[in-house]
């Protein structure tokens, strides 16, 4: 069988988002679906680094137009940013590493009443 030639990673990636691009593709063969969701994961990635790094740089708080305090913008792009995150990175179910696909929290809880029920009834 040949080995297919893994796919490169977007130009525009930085470090970040290079870095989970080829630990990925190392690990998975990926879909052209899947792919797509992995390219706007690494951009995601990249983003959360940059609006990071803006909070690093001038704290957790800024000064509004008229004087104020107020917490700094960046903070609720970033927690925008890791929910996005995540739901790509749901949508991709990549398998973990006993080879089962990664579970929904909703799913995983499903999961575990089932498990359970059956527990229960004697019949695991």
């Amino acid at each position: 069988m040949t080995n297919p030639r893994k796919p490169s990673p977007p130009a525009d990636l930085g470090v970040r988002g290079r870095k989970f691009w080829h630990s990925t593709v190392a690990a998975f063969e990926l879909s052209d679906v899947e792919q797509e969701l992995l390219n706007e994961c690494c951009r995601l990635l990249d983003e959360c680094e940059s609006l990071r790094a803006a909070v690093d740089a001038d704290g957790t708080t800024v000064t509004g137009s008229a004087g104020q305090t107020r917490v700094h913008p960046a903070l609720g792009e970033l927690r925008q940013h890791r929910l996005a995150l995540g739901r790509l990175l749901a949508q991709m179910a990549l398998p973990d590493a006993d080879e089962e696909r990664l579970l929904s929290p909703m799913q995983a809880r499903g999961r575990k009443a089932a498990r359970t029920r059956w527990a229960s009834s004697g019949t695991a």
